[in-house]
């Protein structure tokens, strides 16, 4: 693409020699030197100059005008001009790159539901593309942070089948590994919920018996407490040891996201160890759970 580039630079540089004014020429020069050396605030804004000139009204002026500014991270001027770019070049051979980058730009800005409709067109009208698969994970990263992991996760699927060899495959392997350890993480909870209510119930049970200890006989009430009070330490055993897991998986996804930019290549990570054993350990107790809570009934 810097190559396509460049070549439209230069064969911009040589058109202005018959009829430029000297400000233009001078405008888009000095531009096209700071975006060959990368200076790209230098480039957007000498950019944006030279395309005040008529002369310089060119998709490739506006084409280096909008790069520039995405590179320097200018998304909104970015936006504007890639508007402007598909209403007045709509047979320029950068078009639909410039579709592209207008549907990034918008996940950038956080429009994620319209990052979404732009990325989703371009995907439909060029599937030869070499951005497709690029387009793709921003579908999908949009889903993401719309919480929409389901959806998402489909999207990161198809790229890492689909396209193996995209540098967005290990990113998108990342992200499927992270909504995998988010659904494990609402599973725990979901538990820890359903033990905390059985520990509740046997608390209140407890509670009940105790006010009634008065009234019935000392020797039978006496031992109903003692049985109920082994049930609740065994429910605040399980109740504890799961708060303790939850807590640990949390540090961890903490941790990862901590270390990751949505916006860049996220580095393959090694996914949750969740073990057989583990899940039959969570199971056991949840069984032995609701056991007691039947034998109490």
């Amino acid at each position: 693409m810097k190559k396509n580039i460049a070549v439209a630079a230069l064969l911009g540089i040589l058109s202005f020699t018959g009829f430029a004014s000297e400000s233009a020429q001078m405008a888009f020069v000095e531009g096209c030197k700071s975006y060959s050396q990368g200076d790209w605030t230098s480039a957007k804004f000498m950019l944006k100059k030279a395309v005040s000139y008529p002369e310089n009204l060119t998709s490739d002026t506006y084409y280096m005008l909008i790069s520039a500014e995405v590179n320097a991270g200018d998304d909104r001027s970015a936006l504007d001009d890639c508007n402007i770019y598909l209403e007045n070049f709509p047979d320029s051979i950068y078009y639909p790159r410039i579709c592209y980058q207008k549907g990034k730009v918008l996940y950038n800005l956080g429009e994620y539901e319209k990052s979404i409709i732009a990325l989703s067109d371009f995907c439909h009208q060029n599937e030869e593309s070499d951005l497709y698969s690029y387009a793709l994970f921003y579908i999908g990263e949009s889903l993401f942070a719309g919480y929409k992991y389901s959806d998402a996760a489909a999207i990161y699927e198809r790229i890492v089948t689909e396209f193996p060899d995209s540098p967005k495959a290990s990113a998108a392997q990342y992200r499927i590994d992270s909504i995998s350890q988010r659904q494990r993480e609402e599973k725990l909870l979901y538990l820890l919920k359903q033990t905390g209510e059985e520990y509740l119930s046997a608390k209140e049970e407890y509670e009940k018996q105790l006010r009634q200890y008065n009234s019935d006989s000392i020797n039978n009430t006496r031992q109903k407490l003692v049985e109920t009070q082994a049930r609740n330490e065994e429910l605040e055993r399980q109740v504890a040891d799961l708060e303790m897991q939850l807590a640990a998986m949390k540090t961890e996804l903490e941790n990862s996201a901590a270390n990751t930019s949505m916006d860049s290549d996220i580095p393959n990570a090694e996914p949750y160890d969740e073990t057989k054993e583990q899940l039959k350990v969570l199971r056991q107790k949840a069984l032995e759970a609701q056991k007691m809570l039947e034998e109490r009934k």
